[in-house]
C-alpha cells in the first residue's frame, strides 16, 4: 500500500464497512466529511472529540497535530477544553525530544487555556521519525450551533477562510530552508515564512457563530481538492468550484513549483470550507474583522464535483493522498 492516509475507498471498504451501529447517544460519528465526533451527555450537553495525527519528519510536527486537532472540534461549534496526546519515538534518539515536543504543546495548552490531561510515550525501533496523535477534547452546549454536512442542500455558497496549502508552505519552509535559500532570498523565505503563522480557526467560529452557516469543513491532508471533494460526498451533492476565487500566496506557488507539488493538493490546515445560504453576509462579518474569506462556489443538484478554470474543466475525483509525502517520503 502506498504511504500516507489511507484513499476514500480504503476507508469506506475497510473501515467505516466494518464498525459496529451506531448507538443512540452518538450524535455524530465516523463518516466522510466528518471532522469531529459528538456524543450525548444528557439533555443539554455534548462530549465532542476529535483527533489529529502527524507523522511526517517535520520540525513541528506537534504544533500541526495540535491546530489539526483542535480545529476540527471547534468546527462542531463546541470548544476545546482538553488534550491527550500519544508519543511514538524512534528508540535511536535522545529524551531530549520528548521535553521539547511536551514544553512546545504545553505552551500552546497555555496560551489557549486548554488542560493537558495525559497521553502515551512509547520508544519504537522501526520508526523513522515521530508520530504524534493529538485528541482533543471539549463540549457543545444545547445553545452552540451544530455544524453538520446532513443540514448541506444545493445551491447554497461554498466559501474560503485561509489559503491554499498554507500548512504546506509553513512545514516546507521550515524543513527545508536552506533548499529553498539556494533561489531565493533570505527576505522573501521570511516572509513565506508567515504564511502559516497562525493556523489556529478560533477566531472564525467564533464570528460565525452569529452567523447562518450550515456547515465547515477543516481542511488539512489532500488540501482543498480533497476537501471539497469530502464535502461532495459526505452531503451527497455536486460541487462546483472556480480556481481563480480559490485564495492562494504567491509564497505558496513559488516554494510548490520549486518542489513539484500542487497546491491545491497539499496540507491545508488552518483553512476551512464553509457552506451558508448567506454567503455576502457570512463574508462581510468575517472581513469586518480582519479574516480573509472568498466565496469560490456553490453546491449544486448534479453528480459532478467540477472545478473551473477558463475553458478547462476539471472532475474531481476521490483523494488519493497529499502531494507533501513526495517531498518527505523520498
Amino acid at each position: 500500500m502506498k504511504a500516507g492516509k489511507i484513499t476514500e475507498t480504503q476507508c469506506k471498504r475497510s473501515v467505516l464497512k466494518n464498525l459496529p451501529p451506531k448507538e443512540n447517544v452518538v450524535i455524530q460519528g465516523a463518516g466522510i466529511g466528518h471532522d469531529y465526533s459528538a456524543i450525548s451527555m444528557g439533555e443539554h450537553q455534548q462530549l465532542v472529540t476529535a483527533m489529529a495525527t502527524v507523522s511526517l519528519p517535520t520540525i513541528h510536527g506537534e504544533v500541526y497535530a495540535f491546530w489539526k486537532a483542535c480545529n476540527k472540534l471547534e468546527t462542531s461549534g463546541g470548544k476545546t477544553t482538553a488534550i491527550m496526546v500519544n508519543l511514538l519515538l524512534p528508540a535511536r534518539g535522545n529524551e531530549n525530544r520528548i521535553k521539547e515536543i511536551t514544553r512546545s504543546l504545553s505552551e500552546l495548552c497555555m496560551k489557549c487555556q486548554i488542560a493537558y490531561i495525559g497521553g502515551h510515550t512509547e520508544l519504537l525501533e522501526e520508526l523513522r521519525s515521530p508520530v504524534i496523535t493529538v485528541i482533543a477534547y471539549g463540549v457543545r452546549g444545547e445553545k452552540a450551533p451544530a455544524y453538520s454536512i446532513d443540514k448541506v442542500v444545493s445551491g447554497e455558497s461554498i466559501l474560503m477562510v485561509g489559503t491554499a496549502a498554507m500548512e504546506a508552505t509553513a512545514m516546507l519552509v521550515n524543513d527545508k530552508w536552506n533548499e529553498l535559500n539556494t533561489r531565493y532570498t533570505t527576505g522573501y523565505l521570511d516572509e513565506a515564512s508567515t504564511v502559516g503563522k497562525d493556523l489556529s480557526l478560533h477566531k472564525v467560529m467564533e464570528i460565525i457563530s452569529r452567523t447562518d452557516v450550515t456547515y465547515v469543513h477543516d481542511m488539512s491532508t489532500g488540501g482543498v481538492f480533497a476537501a471539497l471533494w469530502e464535502l461532495g460526498e459526505g452531503a451527497g451533492c455536486g460541487i462546483e468550484v472556480f480556481l481563480k476565487d480559490i485564495p492562494i500566496r504567491q509564497e505558496t506557488i513559488e516554494v510548490s513549483e520549486f518542489f513539484d507539488i500542487n497546491p491545491y493538493m497539499a496540507l491545508s490546515g488552518g483553512s476551512a470550507l464553509l457552506v451558508t445560504n448567506q454567503g455576502e453576509a457570512v463574508s462581510e462579518q468575517l472581513e469586518k474583522v480582519g479574516i480573509s474569506v472568498r466565496m469560490i462556489g456553490q453546491t449544486t443538484d448534479q453528480n459532478d464535483r467540477i472545478v473551473l478554470h477558463d475553458d478547462d474543466t476539471r472532475y474531481l475525483t476521490p483523494p488519493k493522498g497529499d502531494d507533501i509525502y513526495k517531498i518527505y517520503r523520498n
